[in-house]
């Protein structure tokens, strides 16, 4: 059995549904305002431990951003976007996060 951290998000959003005009793009992680989600993806990509809810308010953005609605308009890759889009709903580890960024990456997509 893994020592990995397994989180469940039971709060409501920390990251509101409010997409930028006029192609509806996704809010930029690093313009949240609370600094929580800077200093979380800081700490992520220095391979640093996360806490649960550092883990959690991550996903929340992953999901924030797979979702605008300005990679409809782009037209590529709909299968993908789908898939990518369904798997960010059940992110629960920063080794999930890794392999669902890296599907991102892979069709162009990059959440940071």
């Amino acid at each position: 059995m893994s020592d990995e951290i397994r989180v469940t998000i039971y709060q409501p959003s920390r990251i509101p549904n409010i997409y930028g005009p006029p192609l509806g793009l996704p809010l930029n992680w690093k313009d949240e305002t609370s600094g929580e989600l800077p200093r979380a993806v800081f700490k992520y990509f220095s391979t640093q431990h996360l806490r649960a809810d550092e883990i959690s308010l991550i996903v929340e953005y992953c999901q924030h951003y797979i979702n605008a609605p300005c990679w409809d308009a782009a037209g590529g890759f709909p299968n993908e976007l789908a898939a990518l889009r369904q798997s960010a709903n059940s992110l629960s580890t920063v080794s999930e996060i890794s392999q669902w960024i890296n599907a991102c990456l892979e069709i162009a997509i990059d959440p940071f």
